[in-house]
């Protein structure tokens, strides 16, 4: 009980016996690289308010990036230790000599502390465990021409925490290529673990620039034990920031009129499926261009516009884009898919393609072209040689001279044919009901149970192939697509799209809906004409 008491009393008095009375101040490292951080600590030996610490003087020679404050409590032998540490990082604004002034926290002030800061790459006495290095691959460059940025951070001791910032460019676009590397390098006599970077700058804007560097921020691990009761201080702040680089950016020359391509290499080239220069009368072929750049972005390739010959439909898809990195260069990448499907037999030729582009490398205008190619389309297989309109109505009904007496004397006999059958009618009554005619249908059962069968089920391929029997003998005979338009006109716009679906090269669900109207109008229509003709033989 007396033991207990004893103690009671030393944890009461302890305290009491005890006032704040001092305040330092020391740094990690002196002198200090321009662009380095370091840290100023400062330790008062009791328990202060967050905000006891002044810390004013020091912004004008330094910008403060972190402020870590902590509190801690020992006893040893009864007697009570309290502390305020204050963690200050700190990144001097210019190098020579410079003096962190004294500091004051509740009336008791630190001593003043006289600091080196040499130049970026000077050699200071002690390695630094974490330093930056960037490079640009050119300082000089056309407008949209890329540029890789490298960065390098080499640690010399273990990280714990860790982020590397972009560079930035005001008017540029910023992406970082592919992953890090991990290598390790010996500098100095002190081994050194490199994170290596690469960032694409693509600058959008002509002048002289100035690119703001990557900045590291982190913590790494202290050597050695801590003698501190808490096991603090086992990591120390980091920050180094990214030293600017320089770069120039030329405007287009005047003499380059055509849309703007800067690389080093542009080739154009293409694919056919399927690869022959011969196809019929609504067979569809697939056209697909590649325009391959290296040394440029996707996004500065220009659209592949491309005209057609007349008779020739074309049906283009969306063009992808794509980029890949390649032994530390861009290759861009653009391919444009086309369906093409002829509408008549015949020779066509294919236009030359070219596109123009500046050679960074060479400093010269080049052109990237594929050749004009000539494609033979035959008539589609048992297609009808059909005679003009024209020519069918001079062979039914050949012209008559006016000379000619039998001219007159023909007219003067269908006017009496036509006169008798009136007056046969008059006596004979309404008509009797058309006989059926023992010609068949044009439309047979199991043509129309095909196509309606494709309708039913969203077959648009299927609904493709069995259009034609479906109509066939409706106008004339019409055993292709091709000659379904052009006895059924109307049909033609549904046509084109419909046949953009099923021959492009991502096809997709169509309805069916409206071609399965327009054949049902068709049908009715060519119905009602038949229910409409008088019997030649009226009783």
């Amino acid at each position: 009980m007396v033991i207990r008491i004893i103690l009671l009393l030393a944890w009461a008095i302890a305290p009491l016996s005890w006032a704040y009375s001092s305040l330092t101040a020391s740094v990690d490292t002196n002198p200090v690289r321009m662009g380095h951080a370091f840290v100023l600590n400062v330790v008062a030996d009791d328990e202060l308010a967050s905000d006891a610490l002044d810390t004013s003087a020091l912004l004008s020679d330094f910008d403060l990036l972190r402020n870590n404050i902590s509190r801690s409590t020992q006893i040893i032998n009864f007697n009570a230790r309290k502390e305020t540490r204050w963690q200050l990082l700190l990144v001097p604004k210019r190098t020579g000599t410079l003096l962190i002034p004294a500091l004051e926290a509740g009336g008791v002030s630190t001593q003043a502390i006289t600091l080196s800061v040499v130049e970026r790459d000077a050699q200071a006495p002690q390695a630094s465990p974490v330093f930056l290095r960037a490079t640009l691959s050119d300082d000089e460059v056309w407008l949209g021409q890329p540029v890789d940025y490298q960065v390098k951070l080499y640690l010399a001791a273990e990280l714990q925490r860790g982020s590397l910032t972009e560079p930035s460019l005001e008017g540029a676009a910023i992406a970082q290529m592919g992953q890090d590397s991990n290598t390790t390098e010996v500098i100095d006599g002190h081994r050194y673990r490199v994170i290596e970077r690469h960032y694409l700058i693509t600058p959008q804007q002509v002048g002289e620039f100035q690119i703001q560097g990557s900045d590291f921020s982190g913590d790494i691990l202290r050597a050695g034990r801590s003698n501190d009761l808490f096991s603090r201080s086992l990591s120390k702040p980091v920050q180094v920031m990214g030293q600017a680089l320089p770069l120039r950016v030329k405007a287009p020359p005047a003499s380059f009129t055509a849309p703007w391509l800067v690389a080093n290499a542009v080739v154009l080239s293409e694919e056919w499926t399927p690869q022959q220069d011969q196809v019929r009368v609504g067979e569809p072929l697939t056209r697909i261009i590649s325009l391959t750049a290296v040394g440029t972005s996707e996004a500065a390739l220009p659209n592949l516009d491309i005209h057609y010959p007349e008779g020739l439909k074309s049906y283009p898809d969306k063009g992808e884009r794509s980029d890949q990195v390649r032994n530390r260069e861009v290759v861009a990448r653009l391919q444009q898919s086309t369906a093409l499907v002829a509408s008549q037999a015949g020779t066509y030729t294919l236009p030359e393609v070219r596109i123009a582009w500046w050679n960074a490398k060479m400093n010269r205008q080049e052109w990237a072209t594929l050749p004009a190619r000539t494609l033979t389309v035959q008539p589609a297989e048992n297609q009808p040689v059909i005679a003009p309109q024209s020519q069918v109505q001079r062979q039914d009904f050949p012209r008559q001279s006016e000379g000619n007496p039998w001219f007159y004397s023909t007219w003067l006999l269908a006017v009496a044919l036509i006169g008798a059958l009136l007056w046969g009618n008059r006596r004979g009554g309404a008509a009797s009901p058309p006989e059926t005619s023992s010609r068949p249908s044009v439309m047979s059962q199991p043509t129309a149970n095909g196509f309606e069968r494709a309708i039913a089920n969203d077959d648009l391929n299927g609904a493709l192939q069995t259009l034609p029997a479906r109509l066939e003998g409706i106008r004339g005979p019409s055993p292709t697509l091709v000659q379904v338009r052009r006895l059924f006109p109307e049909l033609a716009p549904e046509l084109d799209r419909l046949m953009s679906q099923s021959f492009g090269p991502r096809p997709g669900t169509a309805d069916l809906s409206v071609l399965a109207a327009q054949v049902s109008r068709i049908k009715q229509e060519t119905e009602k004409e038949h229910r409409g003709l008088p019997t030649l033989n009226p009783r």
